[in-house]
This record gives structure tokens, sequence and C-alpha cells, in this order.
């Protein structure tokens, strides 16, 4: 638990909330683009090429996630709730940043990289093949102060707050419900929807998976913004610098050796896999790592055991009070998926229209 607030009518974010904060992170983000669209229509007549200038679509960037920032602080306090996770210190033994804080989350998301970029491209060459321009999605950097807005937000920004509706609030939530991989799974579902970017499902869903299971590993969720900055850091790079040319160039050549490029991948793809699985499996500790293991999945089946004893057992029948208790239960985890699902739902209605949008304009 944190350490920040010492308020004991404080209740921490259980299944239910989570999902209705994702619902309300969501409306947040809408919110904010259809005024990003409001004003680029606005400020059309005096600048007609508004809605591709660089600094406008980076400044408006760092709007979004200001948002997100004031809505995880106001949303939190007005509901007088508290964050069931840690930021920098380990959540259950209350230990302090080690190096393999630092060292894994980096090298995961290094990893990542070289096992995604692959199945990115081709993912990339399918979505240009049914009508997206090559360029979708990218913004025009023609400014330094548009480069330096996107690495701040890129960077920094985006990595903190993401994470802590995602991976925090979102995924902790989660956990209460579903085994580890199912919470993991939904929040990383959560999360590549949330960008409504049809150029970028492959990726940010395996991006989400990686940064839920460090949180998870490490007890924090410090090393998942780490391992989200570094993936961004790497994006970066590859956009701003002659490497993306030497990169695109391995893609054309990539597409005229079909067979080697299918080998290639999957080497690529599997080697980084592993990588990541070792990296953040038995990074932060080859002890925990083994009973991380043995504990997966085993949630659903104690719980069906516990339930099979209540139901066959004479003397443990359930009594009138329980039956009321369980039927509430179920009735308030059944409101938060609901809510999960409209939030996912308006996020795919976005996507689709994204997507629409690409290929007709």
């Amino acid at each position: 638990m944190l350490k920040n607030s010492t308020d004991k009518s404080l209740i921490a974010y259980d299944y239910v909330e989570s999902c209705a904060f994702y619902l309300f992170a969501i409306i947040v983000t809408l919110v904010c683009q259809a005024l990003a669209g409001v004003v680029s229509a606005g400020l059309a007549g005096s600048y007609p090429d508004i809605a591709e200038n660089g600094d406008f679509n980076t400044g408006f960037m760092i709007f979004i996630q200001l948002a997100n920032a004031a809505f995880i602080y106001f949303y939190t306090r007005l509901r007088r709730r508290k964050f069931d996770f840690t930021f920098f210190v380990d959540g259950e033994s209350g230990a302090r940043i080690t190096p393999a804080c630092f060292i894994i989350p980096i090298l995961a998301g290094v990893a990542l990289m070289c096992a995604m970029y692959l199945p990115t491209v081709w993912y990339g060459f399918l979505m240009r093949a049914i009508g997206l321009p090559a360029d979708y999605g990218e913004i025009e950097l023609t400014t330094p102060s548009a480069v330096a807005m996107l690495v701040i937000v890129s960077v920094l920004l985006a990595p903190i707050m993401e994470e802590t509706v995602y991976r925090g609030v979102l995924f902790h939530g989660l956990k209460r419900k579903y085994t580890l991989v199912g919470a993991a799974a939904l929040s990383a579902l959560a999360f590549m929807l949330m960008h409504m970017n049809p150029m970028q499902v492959v990726f940010q869903f395996a991006l989400g998976s990686v940064c839920a299971f460090i949180a998870a590993r490490s007890k924090r969720i410090f090393t998942a913004m780490l391992t989200h900055a570094t993936t961004n850091a790497l994006a970066l790079v590859v956009q701003l610098t002659p490497l993306g040319g030497v990169l695109d160039g391995c893609g054309v050549w990539l597409t005229e050796n079909v067979a080697a490029a299918v080998f290639i991948t999957l080497g690529l793809f599997v080697g980084g896999g592993a990588a990541v699985f070792a990296l953040v499996t038995f990074g932060f500790g080859v002890r925990d790592g083994v009973e991380l293991l043995k504990r997966v999945g085993t949630k659903k089946r104690t719980e069906r055991c516990e339930t099979d004893e209540k139901v066959d057992g004479g003397n443990n029948a359930e009594t009138a009070d329980e039956k009321v208790k369980n039927i509430v239960a179920k009735a308030k985890s059944g409101d938060g998926t609901v809510k999960y699902w409209i939030a996912a739902g308006l996020s795919i209605i976005m996507w689709i229209v994204n997507l629409v949008s690409g290929l007709l304009l």
C-alpha cells in the first residue's frame, strides 16, 4: 500500500471502482480530443495547416497528459479513495528501489522492441495494403520545439500518467477478480484501445502486457513506467535519427525476401520474447520468480474449490444473510464489468472511426 495517507476513511480501489476509474479516464481522453478538434477547426481559417502543425499536436499531447494528471488527483480525492499499489517501494516488504529496478525494466524494454519490431512492421504493411496512408498517425516535427515537446510527453509524461491509470489503478483492481494473466491481458487491452490508433494495436498490447507483469513482479509501478519510457525513447530514436532510414531499407528487403523474412521475424520474436520472459520472471529474484510460475492460474482453481466446499458441506451451508451478501457482491462485480466494457466499447468505436477516416481521407 502507499504510505501517502493515514486517513482511515479512505478506501482502496477495488474491482468495481477501478473499472469506473477507467471509464472516466476514457471520457477525459475523448473530451480532450474533442477540444483539440474544436480548437483546430477554429484556427483553420487563420492557420490552414494547423491540423498538421507539429507544435500544435505535441502541445495538445502535453495538455492531454496534464488533464490525465488532474483527473487522477481530483477523482481519487473526490471519491475518497487511495491507491492499492506503490510507486517506488516494494508494496509487500517496503524495500526501497534497488539497481535491478532500473536495469531490468530498461533491458526488458530493449528486448521487447527487438521482439516486436518486425511483427509491428508486418502489421503496418497490412494496414497500408488495405488503404491506410504510409504516414498515418505521424506528427510533423519541423521545429526544435515540436521535437522537445514530443520527447517530454513520450518519455516523461505519458509513461507516468498512463502507467498510473492502466497498470496502477486498473490492473490492480482487475487482479481482485481475475488471475494475474487475465488481469494483465484486460489491462493491456484497455491500454491498447485507449490509443485509438489502428497502427499501434500490436505493439501497444505487447507493451501493456509486459508492463503489467513487471509491475506485478517488482511490486511497484515505477518499473513499468521505466519500461514504457524506454520503448518510447527507442521509438523516438528510430524516428528522429538516420537509423529510421536504415530500418526502412531493411523493411523493403524483407518484402523482397519473404522466406528469409519469416525466419528472421520468428527468430527475433522468440529470442526477444524469451529474453523478456526471463528478465521479468527472474530479474527481480530467482526464488520469487519460481514461486510466481507456480502461483499463476491457481487463484481461480482455489476459489472454485472453496465454493465447492461451501456447497457440499452440510454444516457450512450458506445462511440467508450470506446469500444476500453474495448476490449483492455479484451485482457489484457485474456493474464493474459493464463499466469496463463501456469504456472499451467507446475506445473501439473511436478506433473504428479513426480507421475509416484514414481510409477515406
